[in-house]
This record gives C-alpha cells, structure tokens and sequence, in this order.
C-alpha cells in the first residue's frame, strides 16, 4: 500500500552535519520542503499538507484527505556526508497516529493514497535532475 522509491540527486544538501540535526545523517530537510511544495497543487483536491519535521532517519511530513493522515518521509541513505551522488528513499504510507481503532477498523482511501502518490512520483519523474533508482 506504501510508495517506496529511491532516487540519487545532488539537488539537496547531504554534506553539512548541522547543529540541529538529530543524528548526522538527518539531512533532506530541503528535500522535502521541495516536495511539499511540487505537491501544493493537491490543496485543490481538499488535501492539506503540514511543514515538514524532522525524524531521526531524515524528514518528513502530513498529508490529510477528509478523515485520512498519510506520512511522506525522505530519508538520506548513508552513515553522514558522502561523495554525489546522494541517495534518498522517499516512502508514502496511511498514518493511524495513536488510535488504535483507527489502525484496526477504518480503511484509508485508496484513491486519495493513489492520487497522492501518483503526484509525488510526478514530481520526481518531471526534474531532470532527480534520477529513480528503484521503485514502482
């Protein structure tokens, strides 16, 4: 049901180790600051997209369709600051939160899940400068 790609791209930073970071590896925060941005035109379909936060295995952020959460994270691959170019796993997923009703009975919808995940996979495909290694 998720949507995991990886692609290699030297768009977004992946050498710096900044202060705030969780980890040295937290890098993707431009990252996905693009890709919410690329994705802003789903607001016309009643989505809604958070800012995005870290997590210690890179960045991340919310997508809400009516009474449905999905989480996009962009995690850099590599144990800190490599040569270019730099690998990312971008993954899409339904997100309960903490309610486990939620988790057990109610169905994310699969159309909002594909129309979102068709659109960040456009995203991808339409920047020359972003290459798909694996992934549907």
């Amino acid at each position: 049901m998720d949507l995991l790609i990886t692609v290699e791209t030297d768009l977004f930073e992946h050498k710096e180790v900044k202060p705030n970071f969780i980890n040295p590896c937290c890098f993707g925060e431009d990252f996905a600051a693009w890709l919410s941005r690329q994705i802003s035109p789903l607001a016309r379909s009643n989505f809604n997209i958070s800012e995005p936060i870290q997590e210690d295995y890179g960045w991340g952020f919310w997508v809400w369709h009516s009474n449905d959460s999905f989480w996009v994270a962009i995690s850099y691959v590599g144990d800190g600051p490599q040569e270019p170019p730099a690998q990312w796993v971008i993954s899409v997923n339904p997100d309960s939160g903490l309610n486990l009703l939620k988790r057990i009975f109610h169905k994310p919808d699969q159309q909002a899940l594909k129309h979102l995940r068709d659109c960040i996979r456009e995203a991808i495909t339409a920047n020359a400068s972003i290459r798909i290694v694996t992934g549907p």
